[in-house]
């Protein structure tokens, strides 16, 4: 092979650069004492100075460290080699290898470089980074990456379906019968998304299918901030039992022209926008203000704090407060959740890749998601309740992955609830958007509602007795809650559809979850003294996905239809 590399020497900068970005949480507080007192404290220049010694000191460093960082392929894995004082040596053999993408973090996109990150089946442990690759290196290497690990026996994928079926207590005959194919047992050979040609901005309606050896090819895709990969997935895998495979070299050799992956959507800025606008995170705008203000009670002078005390009790008071102070915090967290939403999805698109899907969005942190349909364990359509009333959906899927990431990569953030149905038939197939068909039963509705009405009414007496007159405005949150639970039992439900099992439940969005029978690992009925005395059952499905699993339930159906699930489920499958 072409013997050990290095990263670009932007690795020193990026380095130095991960240092002051820790540092600026102290700049800030120097900078409010400054403000504050109208001087520097006597220690800030002690502080800084040996900020400036240790930047220098991790500069000098990381010239030495860059140097003993290198990467070296070799015709069956991939070594990489780094370490100062203690060294370390990771090897990686290509038939291990789950997934290659790129990813592009703040600081590396202020340096214009590209990290690359190698995912295996063995977990975050196995997993390798190459921080910084300038893009054309990045290109390359993720290209030759996906050639090598597909030209080999794919033991990854072998090993993920072993974990799954060792977990669900199902032998491995019945795993052979309903194979994890991309397009499920009747399709495949079909392909996902539409045919080369224009993309497709916006909210238009995604094309129909088109066969895999579709020789135009489509967008590259070069607005994304990096260049997207252009390794394409094999046709089809050798069957168990087949002819050996060849070396990658050969298999190289015998492999059609790569071409570049296919643009399938992409939200414009004016849908993206307008998604933003239906975007209300209330959780996460609360958590946001809540460290605003400890942030501020920590930092901020006491005086300067107990003057902006005493002007709000001056202005605000009575029903004027709350009013004004409700409508402010409701404002406060739209517009956030708004800024939140943008900067998260800019640039949102969908790509085909060969046998692959792969999902990029990100305006100040560029992510990428690439993924195997197969490994697609559950799709989940989650729609607010004003997307619901405008008739919009947010739909993501959950990936076998060794990530420790918990974000799940969206399919797609703002889409028609007409089109989903089109959306997955072009992409994942194996899955359907369903209604729920069994639903709770009319005596589970003192079971919904039953927990929120006792904890509002105990929140209310406590405010009461503590704040007689303003305390009593604390019971418009009864209805408030009785309502959102009483939402919640009229949208939870199930349904079986052959080998998918869709579930639906809300808290305050309406969550459509749809997984198939060959992805669940366990299944739990159960419930209460109280439910079993009516006649209602829990159903709890848990699922191979993502770095520690997940699962996804509804509670209180009929007896007999948790049953007919549990059946579903446990049914030996005929080989």
């Amino acid at each position: 092979m072409s013997g050990p590399k290095r990263m670009s020497p932007l690795y020193i900068a990026f380095s130095m650069l991960k240092l002051i970005r820790s540092l600026v949480p102290l700049l800030f507080i120097f900078g409010i004492q400054f403000v504050a007192n109208g001087k520097f404290p006597p220690t800030v220049y002690w502080v800084m100075g040996g900020a400036l010694a240790l930047i220098l000191l991790t500069g000098a460093m990381e010239i030495i460290g860059w140097k003993r960082f290198t990467y070296e392929e070799e015709s069956d894995r991939i070594t990489i080699r780094k370490g100062l004082i203690q060294r370390s040596e990771k090897i990686i053999y290509y038939s291990r290898i789950h997934s290659v993408s790129q990813e592009q973090p703040l600081i590396q996109r202020l340096l214009g470089v590209v990290q690359l990150k190698i995912e295996t089946p063995g977990g975050s442990e196995g997993d390798a980074v190459l921080p910084v690759l300038r893009r054309e290196e990045a290109e390359r290497l993720q290209r030759v990456l996906n050639e090598r690990s597909i030209a080999l026996p794919d033991q990854a994928d072998d090993a993920a379906a072993g974990i799954a079926a060792s977990e669900s207590g199902q032998d491995q005959a019945a795993a052979n019968e309903f194979p994890v194919q991309a397009g499920g047992p009747e399709r495949m050979d079909g392909a996902y998304g539409a045919p080369s040609g224009a993309p497709h901005e916006e909210g238009a309606q995604l094309p129909n299918r088109a066969p895999r050896d579709s020789a135009v090819p489509g967008e590259t895709g070069a607005a994304d901030g990096f260049a997207p990969p252009d390794s394409r997935a094999p046709q089809a895998r050798h069957a168990e039992g087949g002819p050996a495979a060849q070396p990658p070299s050969v298999a190289a050799d015998a492999r059609p022209k790569i071409r570049e992956p296919e643009l399938l959507y992409r939200l414009g800025p004016g849908r993206l926008f307008q998604a933003a606008l239906t975007e209300m995170n209330l959780g996460l705008a609360v958590a946001f203000v809540a460290g605003i203000v400890s942030f501020a009670d920590d930092l901020l002078p006491d005086r300067w704090v107990n003057q902006l005390v005493s002007n709000a009790q001056a202005y605000f008071t009575g029903i004027k407060a709350i009013l004004i102070i409700a409508a402010a915090a409701l404002i406060a967290a739209w517009l956030l959740s708004l800024v939140l939403f943008i900067v998260k999805f800019a640039g949102f698109s969908l790509y085909r890749d060969g046998g692959r899907l792969s999902v990029r969005y990100g305006l100040l942190e560029r992510k990428q998601f690439l993924f195997d349909p197969s490994r697609v364990q559950a799709v989940t359509i989650r729609e607010g309740w004003l997307r619901q009333a405008l008739g919009y959906a947010h739909v993501e899927v959950n990936v076998v992955s060794s990530s420790s990431e918990k974000e799940t990569p969206a399919l797609h953030p703002f889409i028609p609830r007409s089109q989903i149905a089109s959306l997955l038939e072009q992409t994942i197939p194996q899955f359907t958007f369903a209604a729920a068909e069994l639903k709770p039963p009319k005596r589970a509705i003192l079971g919904y509602v039953r927990i929120g009405l006792i904890v509002t009414a105990v929140l209310a007496a406590v405010l009461i007795y503590f704040f007689p007159h303003m305390g009593l405005w604390s019971l418009l949150l009864v209805p408030i809650v009785f309502g959102l639970d009483y939402w919640s039992f009229r949208t939870s439900g199930a349904a079986l559809d052959g080998d998918r099992l869709t579930i639906v439940n809300r808290a305050i969005a309406k969550q459509t979850h749809c997984t198939l029978k060959r992805h669940i690992v366990a299944f739990r009925v159960g419930g209460s003294r109280w439910q079993r005395r009516g006649q209602m059952l829990n159903i709890k499905a848990h699922l191979l996905g993502g770095s520690g699993g997940s699962s996804i339930s509804v509670s209180r159906l009929k007896a007999s239809d948790a049953r007919q699930i549990y059946e579903w489920y446990r049914r030996e499958r005929k080989i």
